[in-house]
């Protein structure tokens, strides 16, 4: 009975701290999820502002994806996780990653439509 009750607490000890990393991985994702939809959101404002104001909400846009990348180069998956949720953590990141790519491209096409007419 005694061996049983160690292995019980060895085994949830090793399971909280699975679900704590995990979570917390999971918890750094959503905020940089959260600032790439904001930052979607100042990039909407920019394509739709006339031409002269654009450049106000494209520096806060810049901003933010400077923001969001600086959060992404700092992440760095568990050194504990399994296989597979270290490749669902890398999945997660790639996908934050070319958003936030194509929000520059789209921001980049903008800045250059705003040159070209001046």
């Amino acid at each position: 009975m005694k061996l049983m009750k160690s292995l019980l607490l060895i085994v949830s000890i090793l399971m909280a701290t699975s679900v704590w990393a995990e979570g917390g991985g999971d918890r750094t994702f959503e905020r940089i999820e959260e600032l790439r939809d904001r930052a979607e959101a100042v990039l909407i404002q920019a394509e739709q502002a006339a031409p002269g104001q654009r450049h106000v909400h494209m520096a806060e846009h810049m901003e933010m994806l400077g923001d969001i990348m600086k959060q992404l180069h700092e992440n760095h998956p568990d050194p504990s996780m399994s296989t597979e949720q270290h490749l669902a953590w890398m999945e997660q990141h790639d996908k934050l990653v070319d958003d936030v790519l194509n929000q520059m491209v789209r921001e980049h096409k903008l800045m250059m439509n705003e040159y070209m007419h001046k």
